[in-house]
């Protein structure tokens, strides 16, 4: 079922309280937040949510999005894969208030009136997903060599500019002797 294209809207709090499952794809160009950190704007998301209340009666979403997007590493600035398994638990709430006495394993989603949009809470959590600086693994990286010349150069020892002033000290205090 992870072919069909997950609604654009639905009422998070409706859907909590029939404890509903949804299941489907969602493509990577249609998330223009997202796509403004990707190299390229081909893929697609697969997301598992749930939706229910638990012991405490909060409305929760519990989630699974899982997607293969192109970044461009920032050493060599070429693109590679960058594959994100994203987990996430949120509270259905409506106002601010109500987050701040959420206990610490939820994480709040604040919706004000009775519509979510899929898509944006999805991509929300695959912002938070990306790296802050993407990068290959160094051994991945075109820029490995041009780092390890310049690693090889920044061992060589220079002269210590002190080395003057103790030169000096010495002589002063081998000529009063």
């Amino acid at each position: 079922m992870h072919d069909d294209n997950l609604p654009l809207k639905v009422d998070p709090f409706r859907f909590a309280d029939q404890s509903l499952s949804l299941s489907g794809t969602l493509l990577v160009k249609d998330m223009s937040r997202l796509r403004s950190h990707l190299s390229s704007n081909d893929g697609k998301v697969i997301a598992d949510l749930q939706f229910g209340i638990d012991e405490e009666g909060i409305r929760y979403v519990k989630g699974h999005a899982t997607t293969c997007l192109i970044l461009a590493c920032q050493r060599c600035l070429n693109s590679f894969k960058y594959e994100i398994i994203s987990d996430f638990l949120l509270a259905v709430v409506h106002t601010e208030k109500e987050a701040d006495r959420l206990p610490d394993r939820y994480d709040p989603l604040l919706v004000p009136d009775l519509s979510l949009i899929l898509s944006e809470m999805i991509e929300d959590e695959l912002l938070i997903s990306l790296p802050i600086v993407p990068m290959h693994s160094m051994d991945d990286c075109t820029a490995k060599q041009a780092f390890e010349l310049y690693a090889n150069d920044a061992v060589v020892e220079k002269e210590n500019p002190f080395n003057v002033i103790e030169s000096l000290r010495s002589k002063r205090n081998g000529d009063e002797k």
